[in-house]
């Protein structure tokens, strides 16, 4: 006997949702080929995703994951953003030079070509700042613009939890207008996070019509209550087809409840949780890599909330809450630049000719303290297997394993090595 899809719980969550990934692929392409002949007006492809409800950033893959800072923009997610999540228009390679490189922007009767013209991250960080200056947008607690410093004389403090750049009634920011007037970047600093892990600190008063993502990070249950009630209550701000539910995830794949959680709501996330909301995130979580309420509550360790969410998912998903050891961001890409040159130090050892894959094993300790590594299988070179041993413990700084409850424990890591010959 086969259940009625109706009775279904709806996922309608857009980094899922057959009909938006493939609405986003075509709108990706279009702007590609814009961009690759020229023609791509920042503002007006701002103004085009805002109608459609697609409020991707864009972004380039670097060594260290999708990034928008070099864009004019800063998100602030644990684990960084996923490629559902930005529109990624490019790539920086170990040259930090953009592939592939587009023709540039025409304007006017500027010259085009001329050196230090940067015609990609004009077109990027006004794209950008247009898309969060404008008043739809649902995600400016998440994501801010990464403000223009000129001159080396302000503090850090100018930049720290940037508010977003105003706009003018079409929606678009003056500053980046300004900027791609004069042919110039301005030099860009990264927003200071404050070792948060998710959204930002000063949180600004409620929009006319919030979200129950934007109550549940402000913490205000009377808000969370009267959007329930409603009938049309919108969970993420995001224009999609379906009913939005109280387990809708955002663009990011956060639901309301991990946004309290994400903000230590206590009042709020049990509030949610008393109106049934998941502990393990929406419908269709497996589907994509994201943390779910439960997780983000143990990585914070917040032990009180994880036991009282306990009873409430399988002892599976409970089980699953484990970690183990795991690198802080940017620790990888370091070790690849140091290993790519132990490669050159022993390239004439071995045979160019074929590629053999190789793990490098770690035993951790409760504090993250490498206790043993071993290289496997080993290569024809002693010295060389001993180097990168040496070289994991130098540059690897592993944070520890940690069981279902958060508490620290000891675990084995490894990485995936991948060279010429062995």
């Amino acid at each position: 006997m086969q259940e009625s899809p109706a009775a279904e719980p709806a996922c309608n969550d857009p980094l899922a949702d057959p009909a938006t990934l493939e609405r986003d692929r075509l709108a990706d392409k279009a702007l590609k080929a814009l961009l690759a002949t020229g023609q791509a007006d920042p503002v007006a492809e701002a103004h085009k995703a805002v109608a459609s409800g697609d409020f991707r950033l864009v972004a380039a893959v670097t060594l260290d994951g999708i990034d928008t800072t070099e864009f004019g923009a800063q998100c602030v997610l644990r684990g960084g953003l996923s490629p559902r999540m930005a529109r990624v228009v490019t790539y920086f390679g170990d040259d930090a030079l953009p592939t592939p490189a587009p023709i540039p922007i025409a304007t006017g009767t500027e010259g085009a070509g001329e050196e230090g013209e940067d015609p990609l991250g004009d077109f990027a960080r006004t794209f950008n700042e247009t898309l969060i200056a404008d008043d739809a947008y649902p995600y400016r607690d998440v994501c801010r613009v990464v403000p223009a410093v000129e001159g080396e004389g302000k503090s850090d403090q100018a930049v720290k939890d940037s508010k977003p750049v105003k706009a003018d009634k079409k929606g678009a920011s003056a500053k980046p207008a300004d900027a791609a007037a004069s042919g110039k970047t301005a030099e860009r600093k990264v927003v200071k996070r404050n070792g948060r892990d998710y959204g930002y600190a000063n949180l600004g008063p409620l929009s006319e019509s919030p979200t129950l993502a934007d109550a549940a990070r402000r913490g205000n249950v009377a808000v969370l209550r009267k959007l329930l009630e409603a009938p049309t209550a919108d969970a993420t701000g995001d224009a999609l087809d379906g009913l939005t539910t109280i387990d809708s995830p955002d663009l990011f794949g956060m639901t309301p409840l991990a946004w309290a959680i994400a903000y230590r709501r206590e009042a709020a996330a049990r509030f949610l949780l008393s109106q049934h909301a998941s502990p393990s995130g929406a419908q269709c979580q497996a589907l994509v890599d994201r943390d779910s309420p439960m997780q983000i509550a143990r990585a914070l360790s917040w032990t009180a909330l994880v036991l009282r969410m306990k009873s409430l998912v399988t002892e599976q998903e409970y089980n699953a809450l484990a970690e183990e050891p795991a690198l802080p961001d940017g620790n990888k890409a370091a070790f690849n630049a140091e290993l790519a040159k132990l490669g050159d130090t022993y390239g004439t050892v071995f045979n160019k000719d074929t590629m053999t894959r190789h793990e490098l094993k770690f035993a951790i300790d409760a504090k993250g303290k490498i206790k043993s590594c071993s290289f496997e299988p080993k290569t024809v070179s002693t010295a060389f297997d001993a180097d990168i041993c040496r070289l994991g413990r130098e540059q690897l700084h592993w944070k520890p394993a940690r069981n279902a409850e958060g508490r620290t424990m000891p675990g084995d890591a490894k990485l995936v090595i991948r060279m010429r010959g062995s």
